[in-house]
């Protein structure tokens, strides 16, 4: 079940952006998404803001458009298309595209997640929409996890709830335990996983677990300087 941001809420939101993004908003068909507008309502420093479109092409155009056609200002991606030079690092997610506010939310792996605004040209005004315990776990900071049905990487979830803990969120133990398991769905547990006794090889586990989730990020050792 969704419902609608507080109207102070989304106001904030909408003042926060840059003037830019705001205008693009209320002549093109995009959907301002997910920790944006946590950061917003929080009241914490704001790292990016995430644009949603129903195509890659689509987002191509907006952002040329946005950057006067200067194509070194675009960073290109397989999950997203960011323009520099704007008051926040600005993206539009490529990776995952809709047409509907709701499958957005949806998408999102955890509630403090699930929240989204953007310009109604049907009825020429903002519209927003959230999950119902958006407001509830974001004033408990408390980590939920969704169970999101979409492509991504195994140890997405379970990196996310580390960054989270950094800011004083805490996650509820079913929730800890969805997220470990959608890990280890990621496992192949075939071939060199199990030991000549049928066991499970744990150094090679754990390998394999370190390895899905510097896919994700990366950054987390860039230049195996800890092996």
């Amino acid at each position: 079940m969704v419902t609608e941001l507080n109207k102070y809420d989304l106001q904030w939101c909408i003042r926060r952006l840059p003037p830019s993004v705001r205008s693009m908003l209320k002549k093109n068909e995009v959907i301002v998404a997910g920790g944006y507008i946590r950061s917003c309502i929080l009241n914490e420093p704001v790292n990016d803001v995430d644009l949603f479109v129903h195509s890659k092409e689509y987002a191509k155009e907006i952002a040329l458009d946005m950057v006067g056609d200067d194509e070194k200002r675009l960073i290109e991606t397989d999950n997203a298309i960011t323009m520099k030079g704007l008051k926040y690092t600005t993206q539009f997610i490529t990776r995952w595209l809709y047409e509907r506010p709701e499958s957005i939310l949806e998408s999102f792996d955890f509630t403090i997640c699930q929240a989204a605004f953007w310009w109604d040209h049907y009825c020429q005004r903002w519209k927003s929409s959230c999950s119902c315990d958006f407001y509830s776990d974001l004033a408990a900071k408390r980590l939920v996890y969704t169970k999101p049905i979409r492509e991504e990487e195994p140890g997405g979830s379970i990196l996310r709830v580390l960054k989270y803990y950094q800011k004083g969120y805490r996650i509820v133990l079913e929730s800890y335990a969805e997220v470990i398991t959608r890990l280890a769905n990621g496992v192949d547990f075939s071939g060199q996983m199990v030991d000549r006794s049928g066991n499970l090889d744990t150094h090679q586990f754990c390998k394999v677990i370190k390895g899905l989730m510097r896919e994700v990020d990366p950054n987390i050792d860039p230049d195996h300087i800890i092996h």
